[in-house]
């Protein structure tokens, strides 16, 4: 598909090698131009507006806001935005909350050169790509097994205090206790704390059983604020 105007390109992620990693590699693409740089969440709504992309390359965890409330943002005043998420994060849960925000894609970090152009060019096209294992189909039947979900996770949850409920967000953002607890004004063996008094009341076990509730409760309750 070769286009007359190149597609206008706004990477934003606050990683310079990152920035710079993606600059290189579309460097020779002569069909896609990079207008502009963001290295964190209000940054790039500032930058969307000025610059005027078709497309964001957005990482999910931004310092500021992140991706997901760049897109949140953004789509208030133009619905039409046009963003795939480039994230460590490509689960089931990102692929279905960022569908539900309105995002045309979301691709893993590692991906190869190639399918970032095909996920380029087709979301350009008005289409979306989450993958080369989500077509329309897959997604519909994602939709289908996350419907209800987020009301199930959030009645799990009532048992918790606001503070746990809030950990377990920052949890899912991927921070640690020290972080969390720089974040809260309180001391790591606190946050600690509230992490083991939050698997007990949920009877969680192990650690990547503890993460992925986080993740799920992150997004059923992102989820809620946007019906």
């Amino acid at each position: 598909m070769k286009l007359i105007e190149p597609i206008r390109i706004l990477i934003a992620d606050d990683h310079q090698l990152f920035r710079s990693g993606i600059t290189s590699l579309l460097d020779d693409v002569s069909d896609i131009l990079i207008v502009g740089e963001a290295e964190n969440g209000e940054q790039t709504i500032e930058k969307y507006f000025e610059l005027k992309p078709d497309i964001i390359l957005l990482d999910i965890s931004m310092p500021k806001l992140d991706g997901l409330e760049v897109i949140k943002r953004i789509k208030v005043k133009d619905r039409n935005v046009k963003v795939i998420f480039l994230t460590m994060h490509d689960s089931e849960e990102y692929i279905f909350f960022a569908d539900k925000l309105g995002a045309k894609g979301l691709l893993s970090k590692n991906t190869l050169k190639g399918e970032l152009i095909f996920a380029i060019k087709t979301v350009y096209q008005n289409e979306i790509y989450f993958g080369k294992q989500y077509d329309k189909e897959k997604l519909k039947e994602l939709r289908k097994k996350f419907k209800g979900s987020s009301s199930t996770i959030l009645d799990d949850t009532i048992a918790l205090t606001e503070r746990e409920k809030e950990i377990l967000i920052y949890i899912a953002d991927g921070l640690l206790s020290k972080e969390i607890g720089d974040k809260l004004g309180i001391t790591k063996r606190t946050v600690d704390y509230h992490r083991s008094r939050i698997m007990q009341r949920l009877g969680i076990k192990t650690l990547p059983e503890f993460i992925s509730y986080a993740v799920k409760f992150s997004m059923a309750n992102k989820h809620e604020e946007i019906e």
